[in-house]
């Protein structure tokens, strides 16, 4: 994407109106004394976005605005957003909203916060799709990411500058912030993509959906075991009575059930058929146990046939030295036979004969029979009986009638319509799953990207870190922090100095932009505002410290590291702002080619200048 900010606006109470311009693709930088308002450029450009809190200063600032206002670009379009100044320290509602970048001389609400936000949201591709994946206390899973969490990709403030606790992101004294920073991290830089992120969603709902189908399809196959069971109990009492023909298989004994809950008679007759059945059982039992047996006999039958081929080993080894054996008269013949011997041996040795598979399929034809009898069984009654009376006859009826309804349910066809839906979901996962995005191979990738980017600012900046200039970065994802490592070292070092974190803390957030870049991450916008980077050198603004030629060589490093991100970033095609906060002299970053000096609040000049407080 692109951005960048064109102007600052304030509207004074006294009808004056005040811009600060800046200029793209530049370190467009303000530098001056101390009380003359630069860090509250940084709380106006928050508060314009939406910010609910403000740390903008009531006194001079606040107490002479009526209204703050930046007009932007974003992909090639100007907008112009301001906001109604703070009462009495309160955030107000009150917004005024151009889409194509009109400064008016008299600002007057004309929009809303809500309103505002969902054109911006469009710009950066954020819509009902970009949302938390897993929720906390204060964040909802499911809900829409704010654009404002991604703007802590785009400050450092003098809170952050010399921050010595691991701490490189602003706004992580506020819990939202804190949690929303792990969730939105691997969007931001490009890890993760909305499409992936839907994929994943898709195939959370495929996996669930199929979840349930696989359950049903349990559940079907019960209700089917349960069915076969009730029938045959349902038959044999049938039977047990003499409403239908014992001898009938399961098929014809529910058509005859069928045909006397219809009112026609069932005829009965040969009672003897269990007899039958179960000495059909026993003879097949019989068999399968006799072939068993048999094929255990034979197996080691052909194991004792190996080891007299073992043992005649002797006679191959005497065949294959024929010429070199003294033979007497009947050598000959005794070699001859002992040959045919061993051959017939090795003949009947072999691992699979005809009558290994004879056997084997002779056993599982006869368990299948045996299966179908014990079937057949289960429906045949083992006593007979009568009914008291037609009534209990008939009422009879009516029970096998009701059981019959209740399981005329057709689960094998619902079974298979569940098997065909199980196999299209998987087919379905199987497509979706080989066309997501690694996003754990990614992010290990982009860590090794963001250390070694981090690798060459660290070079390029010589030996601004002094002792730990050698020094190897180790970016630690989880707490999104970077650290240095002693080099051939698994040591990590505590760097110490406000210096050397200030260094660490520039190092890190060019690197989260490179890699944004890098990933064409949408929802980064390309700048970047940095408030007072000289600070460790250079002291608080109440407390300015004398510069030594090593602080400013130090400092000077610093801006030609910023210099040099943006002489990068566009080289590669793209393009970067950077505003910086200072109150060094501008000899520190003299003969720059990409930064711009953009005021130097001196002799009055502020961000309120002194003859602007005079009324009109």
């Amino acid at each position: 994407m692109k951005f960048y900010i064109k102007k600052i606006i304030l509207w004074l109470n006294n009808g004056k109106k005040r811009e600060i311009k800046f200029e793209p693709n530049k370190v467009n930088i303000i530098t001056g004394d101390s009380s003359t308002g630069k860090t509250e450029i940084l709380d106006i450009i928050d508060y314009c976005f939406f910010s609910s809190e403000s740390k903008i200063s009531e006194s001079i600032v606040n107490e002479n605005i009526s209204w703050y206002g930046i007009l932007f670009n974003i992909n090639g379009k100007n907008y112009t957003i301001a906001r109604k100044s703070l009462t009495e320290g309160k955030v107000t509602d009150k917004y005024y909203f151009s889409s194509d970048g009109e400064i008016p001389d008299k600002v007057s609400s004309n929009n809303t916060e809500e309103g505002i936000k969902s054109l911006l949201e469009t710009e950066f591709s954020i819509d009902s799709n970009v949302t938390v994946s897993y929720g906390s206390n204060l964040i909802k899973s499911g809900t829409k990411i704010s654009l404002r969490y991604f703007f802590m990709f785009n400050t450092i403030s003098v809170n952050i500058i010399e921050n010595d606790t691991g701490v490189f992101f602003d706004k992580q004294h506020k819990a939202r912030y804190r949690d929303a920073l792990p969730r939105i991290f691997d969007l931001a830089v490009g890890i993760e993509t909305i499409d992936n992120v839907l994929k994943k969603e898709k195939k959370l709902e495929l996996e669930k959906k199929l979840s349930r189908l696989k359950r049903k399809n349990r559940l079907i196959t019960d209700k089917a075991s349960n069915f076969q069971h009730e029938q045959e109990s349902i038959i044999r009492e049938a039977k047990e009575f003499s409403l239908i023909d014992s001898n009938l298989d399961l098929k014809s004994s529910l058509a005859g059930l069928e045909k006397l809950i219809s009112g026609v008679k069932s005829d009965s007759d040969d009672k003897s058929k269990n007899e039958q059945i179960e000495s059909d059982i026993y003879l097949v039992e019989r068999k399968i146990v006799n072939l068993k047996r048999f094929s255990i006999e034979y197996t080691s039958y052909k194991k004792n046939l190996a080891i007299i081929s073992d043992s005649l080993k002797p006679v191959s080894f005497l065949m294959e030295k024929d010429a070199d054996i003294i033979k007497t008269s009947i050598f000959d013949d005794v070699m001859n036979c002992f040959s045919s011997e061993l051959k017939e041996i090795k003949t009947a040795h072999k691992t699979k004969t005809p009558i290994d598979k004879q056997i084997a399929d002779e056993i599982k034809s006869l368990e299948n029979d045996l299966s179908f009898l014990k079937k057949q069984l289960a429906i045949h009654p083992k006593v007979y009986k009568n009914f008291e009376n037609d009534n209990k006859k008939y009422f009879f009826l009516g029970e096998i009638k009701s059981k019959m309804d209740l399981y005329s349910a057709s689960g094998s066809s619902i079974a298979s319509a569940t098997d065909s839906e199980i196999l299209d979901l998987e087919n379905k996962l199987d497509l979706l799953t080989k066309s997501m995005v690694d996003t754990l191979e990614k992010r290990e990738l982009t860590i090794k990207l963001i250390e070694e980017i981090i690798s060459e600012y660290i070079e390029a900046s010589g030996t601004a870190l002094v002792n730990y200039a050698g020094y190897k970065p180790v970016f630690n994802y989880a707490d999104k922090a970077l650290l240095l490592r002693k080099p051939k070292t698994s040591f990590i070092e505590n760097v110490g100095s406000s210096s050397n974190y200030m260094f660490l803390h520039l190092f890190f957030t060019l690197a989260m932009q490179e890699i944004a870049f890098q990933n064409k991450s949408p929802f980064v916008a390309p700048y970047l505002i940095i408030d007072q980077p000289s600070r460790p050198y250079y002291g608080d603004e109440t407390n300015k410290k004398i510069l030594t030629h090593s602080d400013e060589s130090k400092i000077t490093k610093a801006f030609e590291l910023l210099d040099k991100f943006i002489e990068t970033r566009i080289s590669n095609s793209g393009d970067f702002q950077m505003i910086v906060f200072e109150h060094v002299p501008r000899k520190i970053f003299a003969g720059l080619k990409n930064v711009h000096l953009v005021e130097e609040f001196y002799n009055g000049n502020a961000l309120i200048p002194a003859d602007f407080l005079n009324e009109e």
